[in-house]
């Protein structure tokens, strides 16, 4: 079941969390807070919450969601409406002498902190903020420059007082220079992790709210009980796949498979672009080249198929059950998409080595695994049983029961490591051709459920785009 704050529900316990820490010093500064935190402009515009430090804002937070047609759906807290709204109330209070050193954007989720930078005015399209159009307010390259150079940290939010009095503490030492802000700063991989969850949050309400009817709370029997469960014209396709395979998902579970997947298939094929002379996925929907999701959906399947017949890549654009996803009509989904290409683009992914591995190792958290019926075997324990089983290059390794594939990222790694005699660090992630194909060769797995194999390909893939096909 999915169950989702409303923004005043979010909001409301922020600030009950925060009137508690009313008077209370850190690092010598006493707090307040507000609530509806007035900007005066052309007409009066307010900041949901304002925590005050000598009688000015330290930091102004924004809530976000959304909600039509009875449904809830989030926001990607990091989009460029969102930030543009925030980023311009800091501006706008700057033109007042009011200097804000922190803002905030949150949902139910996750929330990230951002330090403003001291030019802000200048980064402003303030023609757009003037009409209150926030998603104008900032260019991709300006919400990339601030997630990159600006943001504090992007994590998951607790509703707790010590959460939120360690943030406080933490912005007020920055504001103070007791702490220096590129010492407190996030690494940059998780913060990469967090955006990339934060568009499967988002993409998935909406697949949810395609595929599913009114919310099921009995067990799943049998293949047909799946008819309980999903829409009439998704709830065949769903039953076939059981009857194939034995696995009868629910479709909160599906939706934000379907969600991982797609995602996959972007990133990878925007890698490919960069080694293979395949047409480039742009942001349609802002090039005005698509008009809805199931338009951007339909083009995206189109550039999929394309590149699977030029190249074997079946295994990561060919998906099964998940090619079916389907999300509901909403401009969210299609700016969502926007979002994913250029920041591919903007960062280049595969450059950062195995900083990529990391990413898809820790981007589903454990919770979640278990929810997809993945039970997570911690690296150490994988590798220490992969060294002593694999002690020949020539060995072949089967996985029943693979999952997200802990065992064969470490088989695989070992293979590697006595075929080429070298260790992991010295190969840095990089096999030649010949060795990577005869280490696939060697590996054997399956899994009732292809989801979490189909992450342990895109782990492996994007590591050696060059020599996948």
């Amino acid at each position: 079941m999915l169950r989702f704050r409303r923004e005043l529900d979010v909001e409301d316990e922020i600030y009950d969390i925060l009137k508690e820490l009313r008077q209370q010093k850190f690092h010598n500064i006493a707090v307040d807070v507000k609530r509806q935190y007035e900007i005066k402009y052309d007409k009066e515009r307010k900041a949901d919450i304002a925590v005050l430090g000598i009688n000015k804002p330290l930091l102004l937070i924004e809530t976000k969601i959304k909600k039509r047609d009875k449904l809830i759906r989030l926001f990607r807290i990091t989009s460029k409406e969102i930030l543009g709204q925030v980023f311009s109330y800091a501006a706008i209070l700057k033109k007042s002498e009011i200097h804000v050193p922190f803002v905030a954007v949150a949902h139910q989720r996750q929330i990230a902190i951002y330090k403003v930078p001291e030019d802000i005015e200048k980064w402003i399209n303030w023609e757009a903020v003037d009409r209150r159009e926030y998603d104008r307010v900032f260019t991709y390259s300006h919400v990339f420059k601030l997630n990159q150079n600006y943001r504090l940290k992007h994590v998951p939010i607790k509703f707790t007082k010590d959460f939120f009095v360690e943030l406080i503490e933490e912005l007020a030492g920055i504001y103070a220079k007791t702490y220096k802000f590129e010492d407190r700063r996030q690494e940059l991989r998780y913060g990469i992790i967090e955006d990339l969850r934060d568009f499967v949050d988002t993409i998935s309400t909406f697949a949810y709210g395609a595929i599913a009817k009114e919310t099921k709370t009995e067990k799943i029997e049998s293949c047909e009980d799946l008819k309980k469960f999903y829409k009439d014209d998704f709830a065949e396709t769903v039953i076939d796949y059981c009857k194939k395979t034995g696995y009868s998902p629910r479709p909160e579970v599906l939706a934000r498979e379907m969600s991982y997947v797609l995602m996959n298939k972007v990133i990878f094929y925007k890698i490919l672009e960069r080694f293979y002379d395949l047409s480039k996925l742009i942001a349609f929907y802002e090039e005005g080249k698509v008009k809805s999701a199931s338009e951007y959906l339909k083009t995206l399947g189109q550039y999929f198929g394309k590149a699977k017949k030029e190249r074997d890549f079946e295994y990561i654009f060919e998906t099964g059950l998940y090619d079916h996803i389907d999300v509901i009509e909403d401009e969210e989904v299609c700016n969502s998409l926007d979002w994913l290409i250029n920041f591919i683009d903007w960062y280049k992914i595969e450059k950062f080595g195995d900083i990529i591995g990391y990413v898809y190792e820790d981007l589903i958290p454990p919770e979640e695994r278990h929810q997809f019926g993945q039970y997570y075997t911690p690296k150490p324990v994988a590798e220490l049983i992969v060294r002593w089983c694999i002690r020949d290059p020539d060995e072949t390794i089967l996985d029943p029961g693979c999952g997200s594939g802990t065992f064969l990222v470490e088989a695989y790694r070992q293979l590697a490591e006595l075929k080429l005699k070298k260790s992991w660090k010295e190969i840095k992630g990089y096999v030649k051709r010949d060795v990577h194909k005869q280490i696939l060769k060697q590996l054997w797995a399956f899994d009732i459920n292809e989801f979490p194999a189909h992450l342990t390909a895109m782990n492996i893939a994007i590591k050696n785009p060059r020599e996948m096909s």
